[in-house]
């Protein structure tokens, strides 16, 4: 059924063209009596807009990079790393004022994908009122294209605040009518969307007969969202009271559950249709399934490679013709080395009881290109500098990926001692690389997400995944539940549904008190590097002294010995000790003055925040397409 969704939507995109929706001169094709005046065709039309929803991920379209970079950035919790600091993107994630700003290409291309979502949805939305409405495919059709509708503008109001707000459609009765365009009062679109999700709530189904289509769960989901999202940064604005029966909807007669494992979300293959998917972005490499090349080749999305380290570069072990890494499928496939963990969220795992620190991280990468009956010799003349990654409170590090013999020897050494020791190193296939002998550790050896892993849709040297995207899942009506229970002062189900996310990855059920910290910090480490900005938006919705505290205190590095590996002392400038280190494989000695350049980047985002990026500027261009008398955010 899945595969009938993307073919049918495939099929009548061509008939379903998308113009810019702010563009006054829109002449909408209605050259088929069948699309608009028939409820089959009305249904067809709803169809072909999740091929205009699933474009945000298309790799190599115009907003082909937003997912990747600028809407999975510029949190506390994400390292995004250098490496195109001229590109667009470089704005948003860390905050560049040179580049974030009116001209800004990802802010313009995800106003546009949203108008674009609108501005189709306002035109079925039309005509399907005209339609008889006892007939199920018209309710149906108006059902879901409330939730597009609904979910675009709620995108917009998250991300700019200030935006132009209608449910006109554009007709050729209407065309050039002129519009005046100002920027909407945020009360009245977010009554909308709650009307729109109302509507959805009431006539779609728990289930779908076509996966990837919205159902109730999603509107239920939406609605608690919009239910807490605070209105001009007012928080009196919250109902906790329909947030909270949104979300016990869900969790007491949807049919949805959390799988048995962390891992379990998102390791099962291709499709991630799963029992606690809520809503989930369709992708296949057969036809429909995503979007076409000029070359006629499918694109796939970035998210895989994206979110993985640049492992198989030669510059692992110092560009040597050994260096003993290169691309495989099992430890990722192609990669991009683009958006990461940073030091903030692995400090915040149980590393020895939370799964989640390796079933959504790989944590380390093994030798696989090394000759049989050939070991790669190897080794470290410790110096002073060492000691700091070599040893955590005296003991040997656990978590750099160094065999038991040298494990060993360290603990016969000690801290002290161990200066101007050598280890000596033989590797073969299968080994763990240790993390000090990358030339960079950022670039080729970082923490990498494994929730965009996929082995199943792409070969070895091919860059585009075609494995689906979870946008919303049952784990994070949970720690809403949590979050909207505690703020209304139900501490009891409050931990009841904390738990259900910290005690599925191996932790103790916690008893006693909850902080809103508490659900802070468990939604960092459920949902890092997930989906499209949803840590940006939790951030935002906390307020702007949550998102500045947070981005300003955490998305650097800053010493903390006794719970983070990779975060090392303030005479490092609060740089990561290990993005400044370069091991020579000749002399067997590492040096701290180089690779400062990758090791600042992860201090941009905290370094560069200011209140006025509690949202992205309006695009100039659009600007202009109003008249250009429409309102610039403030700071921009």
């Amino acid at each position: 059924m899945k595969k009938n969704l993307l073919i049918t939507t495939l099929v009548l995109f061509s008939l379903f063209g998308c113009s810019n929706f702010l563009d006054e001169k829109n002449q909408t094709d209605l050259n088929t009596d069948f699309i608009y005046k028939t409820p089959d065709g009305i249904g067809f039309a709803v169809t072909a807009m999740y091929t205009i929803e699933r474009d945000i991920a298309n790799f190599g379209s115009g907003e082909g990079s937003l997912p990747t970079s600028s809407l999975l950035g510029g949190d506390d919790i994400t390292f995004t790393r250098a490496g195109e600091s001229t590109g667009d993107w470089s704005g948003p994630v860390w905050y560049d004022p040179t580049k974030l700003n009116s001209a800004n290409k990802d802010a313009e291309g995800y106003w546009n994908y949203n108008y674009k979502i609108i501005g189709k949805a306002n035109e079925i939305i039309y005509y399907a009122l005209q339609m008889d409405q006892n007939n199920p495919l018209v309710i149906q059709a108006l059902s879901e294209c409330y939730c597009f509708r609904a979910h675009a503008y709620f995108n917009l109001l998250r991300r700019f605040d200030n935006i132009y707000f209608t449910t006109t459609a554009i007709t050729p009765f209407n065309v050039n009518d002129p519009i005046d365009y100002q920027p909407a009062d945020q009360a009245v679109v977010m009554n909308q969307i709650k009307q729109d999700l109302d509507f959805a709530i009431v006539h779609l189904s728990w289930t779908t007969p076509q996966v990837g289509r919205f159902t109730k769960g999603f509107a239920c989901h939406v609605k608690a969202l919009s239910d807490m999202w605070p209105i001009n940064q007012d928080q009196s604005t919250i109902d906790l009271n329909d947030a909270s029966a949104q979300l016990d909807n869900i969790i007491n007669n949807g049919p949805y559950s959390l799988m048995p494992e962390p891992k379990d979300v998102f390791m099962g293959g291709q499709n991630l249709n799963h029992n606690e998917s809520i809503f989930v972005e369709q992708w296949s490499n057969q036809i429909g399934g995503a979007a076409t090349n000029t070359a006629g080749t499918l694109t796939g999305h970035r998210y895989a490679s994206a979110t993985l380290t640049r492992y198989d570069k030669s510059t692992v072990l110092n560009g040597t013709s050994a260096s003993g890494l290169i691309t495989d499928l099992e430890q990722g496939g192609v990669t991009w080395g683009r958006v990461y963990p940073n030091d903030y969220l692995l400090s915040l795992y149980d590393k020895v009881n939370d799964k989640r620190f390796n079933q959504y991280y790989k944590q380390s990468f093994t030798f696989n290109n090394i000759p049989v009956g050939t070991p790669l010799i190897r080794k470290l003349i410790i110096k002073s500098w060492d000691i700091k990654y070599l040893f955590v409170n005296g003991q040997p590090n656990t978590n750099l990926g160094l065999p038991v013999t040298i494990m060993q020897q360290l603990q016969g050494y000690g801290p002290i001692n161990a200066i101007g020791k050598i280890l000596n190193f033989s590797f073969v296939n299968g080994d763990v690389v240790p993390k000090f002998m990358a030339t960079n550790f950022a670039y080729s050896l970082h923490p990498s997400s494994t929730k965009y892993f996929d082995k199943w849709t792409r070969d070895v040297a091919f860059n585009p995944s075609f494995k689906d995207i979870i946008v919303y899942r049952l784990a994070e009506t949970y720690l809403l539940g949590a979050e909207v229970n505690l703020r209304n002062g139900n501490t009891a189900k409050a931990l009841e549904y904390f738990n259900k996310t910290w005690v599925r990855a191996g932790n103790q059920a916690k008893t006693g008190s909850l902080t809103l910290q508490d659900i802070l910090d468990e939604d960092a480490r459920e949902f890092g590097q997930e989906a499209f900005g949803h840590r940006w938006y939790v951030l935002k919705r906390f307020g702007l002294n949550t998102m500045k505290s947070q981005i300003q205190t955490n998305s650097g590095c800053q010493y903390n010995d006794n719970i983070s590996l990779y975060r090392f002392t303030s005479d490092m400038d609060f740089y990561s000790y290990l993005n400044r280190i370069n091991y020579n494989n000749i002399t067997g000695t590492t040096d701290i003055s180089t690779n400062t350049s990758t090791a600042i980047k992860y201090d941009d985002a905290r370094n560069n925040f200011t209140d006025s990026n509690i949202r992205w500027p309006i695009p100039q261009s659009q600007i202009n397409a109003m008249g250009g008398n429409y309102p610039q955010n403030p700071g921009y």
